[in-house]
């Protein structure tokens, strides 16, 4: 269900080349988020395909012997947004939500605690 929230506070993404992986890709793993954490279930890893590197969450793995097997699509693009923006949103992920943003249809993963729902379509 897309819900559509708005932009309480702001978020500027500092990821410029974000990590894009794709099915059946393979990738190095390296540190693994705290659980205990604010973002519990994220590891980083290197792709094997591309060298691109970056955090992604561990639901997007089969994990085998020490190597990530990609199960999902996924592309790390985080996106910039101000207070006011609406945004509609359909996947949460790790306290994170892919977004579409209402002005210019820019796409991207927005921190949770930045947005409230503001009604759900």
């Amino acid at each position: 269900m897309i819900k559509e929230y708005v932009v309480i506070t702001p978020y500027e993404s500092e990821n410029t080349d974000p990590i894009k992986i794709k099915k059946g890709d393979t990738v190095q793993l390296g540190e693994k988020s705290n659980d205990n954490g604010p973002w519990p279930n994220w590891i980083y890893c290197i792709s094997n395909r591309t060298g691109k590197e970056g955090w992604t969450p561990v639901q997007v793995f089969q994990i085998e012997h020490g190597t990530g097997v990609v199960t999902t699509d996924y592309d790390a693009k985080e996106m910039t947004v101000a207070v006011g923006d609406t945004l509609y949103g359909d996947i949460e992920l790790n306290g994170w939500i892919w977004c579409e943003r209402k002005a210019d249809k820019e796409v991207g993963w927005v921190p949770k605690n930045c947005v409230k729902i503001k009604r759900e379509r």
